[in-house]
């Protein structure tokens, strides 16, 4: 359901179009690819690179991704709007519960795995701070190009740690909660956006290996190596074991750039 086409032929179309990470596994891109995919939901992918990112924002208007078209709607960017679009464009309850409250509680705990100082995001203030610490990662002047972007501050990796270490208990807490009912999923019984949002987001906590995402160049391996390195211990074996049950039956494996 997915089609993957160049910039050009994403811009002239008029349909659901989605521009993503082409270089890296970043989980924000990867969450909406496989948001997609359990939504059964078509739609036209084109992979932002170094080469073609002035063609990116000439045509989204904005310089990060992902970044969601559709029609002459607004470009959406944040990973709610995104998930509430699918959600819309999907049979209902595919990607979100029709019921408020459930509805409610899948867009908060979202919040914890894609938000602003959620799971990723501390991830990738974990990648910065080896890049700027101890010449890790990425190179100094992507580390503190990253770092103005996204607030990292000097000493900030233990405030950076507490955080993920109660955002990670939270999750764990919600998947056990759920084993002890019979089900295999975050949400119940069926597979949601919560699932795949926590997957694609632990990608950093685990070695991206040459087998794992065989097209991610070694700079950008060697700094999400830096997170698996800083946070990796903290994932429960329950939370990797669901990973692991995710790529198996609903996401690409290996991760395709």
């Amino acid at each position: 359901m997915l089609e993957y086409v160049d910039v050009a032929q994403a811009r002239e179309a008029t349909g659901l179009r989605v521009a993503v990470n082409g270089q890296v596994p970043s989980p924000w891109s990867e969450a909406v690819k496989g948001t997609l995919r359990i939504a059964n939901v078509p739609a036209l992918v084109a992979r932002k690179t170094r080469e073609n990112g002035a063609d990116f924002v000439a045509w989204t208007g904005v310089d990060n991704v992902p970044a969601v078209c559709y029609g002459v709607e607004p470009v959406r960017t944040t990973f709610s709007a995104i998930v509430g679009l699918v959600a819309r464009l999907a049979a209902p309850d595919t990607v979100l519960p029709a019921d408020p409250v459930a509805r409610a509680d899948i867009m908060g705990a979202l919040e914890l795995v894609a938000g602003e100082d959620g799971l990723g995001w501390n991830g990738r203030l974990a990648m910065i701070d080896a890049s700027l610490t101890d010449g890790r990662g990425f190179s100094k002047p992507i580390g503190e190009f990253l770092a103005r972007r996204y607030g990292y501050t000097p000493g900030a990796l233990p405030a950076v740690r507490a955080r993920i270490t109660a955002q990670l208990a939270s999750l764990h807490a919600r998947l056990v909660a759920q084993h002890a009912r019979g089900h295999a999923y975050l949400t119940g019984p069926s597979v949601s956006v919560l699932d795949v949002y926590l997957t694609t987001f632990l990608t950093p906590l685990f070695p991206v290996t040459d087998d794992v995402c065989p097209q991610l160049g070694p700079m950008v391996r060697a700094a999400f190596g830096c997170a698996a390195e800083a946070f990796g211990p903290l994932v429960s074996p329950e939370l990797a074991a669901h990973r692991t049950l995710m790529f198996e039956r609903h996401l690409e494996w290996p991760i395709p750039l």
